[in-house]
């Protein structure tokens, strides 16, 4: 992955923030032991592995910060990526949404810089009231996180004590009978030492019909200054969550004729799960930080995470059958799955500069190690009932104990290890002035171990899957063609492993090689309005080759012949236009292709269509900073997204008959408008409305197939609010 700032957690917002809503933005700046990066300059101790500058980093980051989080009421991380340019959201699972990034899922999480398993399945979609920021990477993120797709990367970066104290708090309450509560305390203990606490409740019913959520969130955090030079900061927190849970709409069957398949056209409220569709996640986590300035050019930083997570899903789903125009009669599958899983995350690194060429050179040399350990066991109940989609009724809860085994019930269970460390190093390095290169790379250990188990018995021997010294790549260079204009160029890899599937070898007895993704971008930023606004246009070409397939003929043996490739064009502002007026969001194009496939129907056929080729986020909102208007602010959002098609194509016999009808279903271009006004009270108190889809457009938020997994998006609601901030 990018280098320098490619670890997102010291990559924070770039704008310096003068709206007269200080709440957010104060908390953002007075975080202690908080990297702020304002114009340029940086305040206190860095949060992650780097001070660069947004502007100087060669890759594409976006960052969603506190103020834009209050402003558009982004509760969840869903709800920020939602919001973010070039990410699509899909998912079958109602509850597990998958992100998507040129081309591809996003399976790296940092917090705080430090990478983990801690946001894989099991764990649920985290709500953003624990956290301060979000940074989101576009592109291979390799060498800061290790495995994963040439995607991209997420960073969390936890809420810290603040410097001085506050309390803050929100009461909200909205369509759908959402109630939401937050209370977040800030105070120092001593001179060096301080705390911060916060807890929140959300409470409210889905759109859909039975649906209800809740989820209840702490967090504490404490540090304290030892000596002059080290700091120590611990923290924690718990989360609760209960939701509803689906497995979305099925669409309409492909013709006979070979023609596609379609979406149903039914009310959005309508609900396939049953009404005792219920999921239950429980989930702690805790850190320990030490970070030590040796001098005033190189620190020291060791981080060590651990996380818990038990989940139980019980609920009723349709089976991946389609429907037709006249009988909307499908089958009905009963799931139980119990799930855990602990992670272990450790994290150390120096960051320095050196003089050389008669400027600061800065060097970043660390090691970090990554565990997880996840057990399973679930039941299945399959075709234990129907259900019309045209006049849905909920069917009957039957028995399902993962534990047991009984006449019908399928049981499976695993427990499954997993094991990664590396060492990193990356050089930002200017021989000239307006020129810097950048280079760096990672050697990468990884292991994993499943065992499957059946009741409380062990299945067969643990099959094991590693690989040593996977060496990940970075270069980059940046030309500042003058202070605020730069042009820049970058290459990035990235691995993702692959464990062989019942067996099967490569035909050459070798073990089966990860993907490998490499990525090309090049491209431009700008900075404006006296460094407030942030403009940045890149280019990019990802591959991704080693896919595999099986052999039809030969049930022992796989080939990896599949290589897939995205390309596309992103385009950003964030920042302030005008004092007071704020824009964030921007334009991306995509394009996925398969190259080689085993199945020649698919090469030139796109590789994920569920992601626009053009799609466009923006949000602005104007706060007049004096005036007669001081205290007021308003906001619009628009999202818009290209057509895109999910699903396969009809194939055909030799002879020309059809063998399989078409599963293509198709969501037209369109586009969702949100609003929001605001006022400022006093220095205290604000009050604010949000209205989202305000013009109540009814479409497909997802697409999956004419089996399952369409799910409308959300229609027209409306959220109010109070904040209130003491000193």
């Amino acid at each position: 992955m990018g280098l320098a700032a490619l670890c997102l957690p010291a990559l924070p917002a770039w704008a310096e923030p003068v709206s007269s809503e200080r709440a957010a933005e104060d908390d953002a700046e007075d975080q202690r032991g908080e990297e702020i990066i304002v114009v340029g300059k940086s305040y206190g101790q860095a949060v992650g592995k780097t001070v660069t500058p947004l502007k100087d980093v060669p890759n594409t980051i976006t960052v969603i910060d506190q103020e834009l989080i209050q402003q558009r009421n982004l509760f969840t991380l869903e709800d920020a990526l939602t919001a973010t340019n070039g990410v699509t959201i899909t998912g079958i699972s109602s509850e597990d949404p998958s992100y998507l990034s040129r081309g591809f899922t996003i399976n790296n999480y940092l917090v705080d810089g430090v990478p983990t398993f801690a946001f894989g399945f099991p764990a649920v979609v985290p709500d953003l009231f624990l956290y301060d920021r979000v940074e989101v990477l576009r592109g291979p993120a390799g060498l800061f996180s290790g495995a994963g797709n040439p995607a991209g990367s997420i960073n969390l970066v936890r809420k810290r004590p603040l410097d001085e104290r506050r309390v803050s708090a929100l009461a909200g309450y909205g369509s759908f009978r959402n109630f939401r509560g937050e209370v977040d305390v800030s105070t120092p203990l001593d001179p060096v030492s301080g705390i911060r606490l916060g807890a929140m409740v959300q409470d409210q019913d889905q759109f859909f019909d039975v649906a209800h959520r809740y989820r209840f969130a702490a967090f504490g955090v404490a540090d304290t200054r030892i000596g002059d030079n080290t700091t120590l900061t611990v923290g924690g927190n718990y989360d609760l969550f209960k939701p509803a849970i689906q497995s979305g709409l099925p669409g309409i069957i492909g013709g006979a004729d070979g023609s596609e398949g379609r979406l149903l056209d039914v009310a959005r409220s309508t609900y396939l799960g049953a009404d005792w569709n219920r999921f239950r996640s429980e989930s702690w986590s805790g850190f320990v930080e030490l970070a030590h300035r040796v001098s005033d050019r190189w620190t020291l930083r060791a981080t060590g995470l651990l996380s818990d997570v038990d989940r139980i899903d019980v609920y009723s789903y349709i089976g991946n059958q389609p429907v037709t125009p006249t009988n909307g009669v499908t089958s009905h599958i009963a799931y139980r799955g119990d799930s855990t899983m602990q992670t272990r995350s450790f994290d150390f690194n120096g960051v320095g500069s050196f003089p050389a060429f008669g400027r600061e050179q800065t060097l970043i040399l660390g090691a970090d190690y990554q565990a997880s350990t996840s057990t399973s066991a679930s039941a299945r109940r399959s075709n234990y009932a129907t259900i019309n989609v045209y006049d849905p009724v909920s069917p009957t809860e039957p028995d399902l104990d993962p534990y047991t085994l009984a006449t019908g019930k399928a049981v499976n269970g695993s427990v499954t290890d997993v094991e990664q460390y590396g060492l990193y190093g990356q050089l930002r390095l200017s021989p000239l002035a307006g020129l810097t290169l950048v280079g760096g790379g990672r050697m990468t250990w990884w292991d994993t171990t499943i065992t499957l188990i059946s009741g409380q018995l062990v299945r067969g021997l643990p099959s094991t899957y590693s690989f040593d010294e996977r060496f990940t790549p970075y270069a980059g260079v940046v030309w500042d063609v003058t202070r605020d204009l730069n042009l820049y160029a970058s290459y990035a890899d990235s691995f993702t492993p692959q464990a062989p599937v019942g067996g099967r070898i490569r035909p050459d007895g070798r073990a089966l090689e990860p993907l490998i993704g490499e990525q090309y971008e090049a491209g431009s930023k700008l900075s404006l309005m006296d460094k407030r606004l942030l403009l940045s246009a890149a280019v990019y070409q990802i591959t991704q080759k080693n896919r595999v397939f099986n052999d039809p003929n030969l049930d022992t043996i796989v080939y990896q012949i599949g290589k897939v490739r995205a390309r596309g064009v992103e385009a950003e502002a964030s920042g302030e236009i005008l004092p007071g007026w704020r824009i964030n969001g921007g334009y991306s194009y995509t394009r996925t292709e398969y190259l080689e496939d085993a199945n020649p129907v698919l090469e030139g056929l796109s590789l994920l269509p569920v992601i626009p080729e053009n799609m466009v986020k923006l949000f602005t909102n104007y706060e007049p900073v004096d005036g007669p208007l001081a205290g007021a602010s308003i906001g619009a959002g628009v999202t818009w997204f290209d057509s895109t098609w999910a699903g396969n194509p009809a194939f055909y016999n030799a002879n020309g008959t059809l063998r399989t009808r078409s599963s293509i279903v198709r969501q037209g271009a369109y586009a969702v408008a949100d609003v929001r006004a605001g006022y400022r009270i006093n220095d205290n108190l604000s009050l604010a409305i949000n209205v989202n889809n305000l013009f109540d457009r009814s479409y497909y938020a997802r697409i999956s197939s004419t089996g399952r997994g369409n799910y409308y998006g959300a229609p027209r609601t409306v959220f109010a609010s109070i904040r209130a901030t003491l000193p």
